[in-house]
């Protein structure tokens, strides 16, 4: 496992977003509240996990672009679909459902 280097929850607090410096997201959700367990209330749990970023060299400033994911922004919600946005300080990604993860 790397090293945190961002967290971020979305607007409903319902999905966590942490970024490392091997430039993964992991995304954990929120487990619903349980009648039978009721101290389970606001465990999370590990939803997705893709690769964002990769080491990159930046040939016209001959300098390496470290894959650390330096800030995770949720976007505002339109729809049902929740939308990401992760950078390394050079390069900008934007994730959504059916690209690396989806929300059920």
């Amino acid at each position: 496992a790397d090293i945190i280097s961002t967290v971020e929850f979305n607007h409903t607090g319902e999905l966590l977003a942490t970024g490392d410096k091997g430039g993964r997201v992991v995304i954990f959700q929120r487990e619903p509240e349980s009648k039978t367990e009721p101290f389970s209330q606001g465990e999370y749990n590990v939803y997705s996990t893709f690769q964002s970023h990769e080491p990159e060299f930046d040939y016209l400033k001959s300098l390496e672009i470290e894959e650390k994911i330096n800030k995770i922004r949720w976007l505002p919600q339109q729809n049902a679909a929740q939308f990401l946005l992760s950078t390394n300080g050079e390069s900008l990604l934007h994730t959504h459902p059916g690209e690396n993860w989806k929300l059920m």
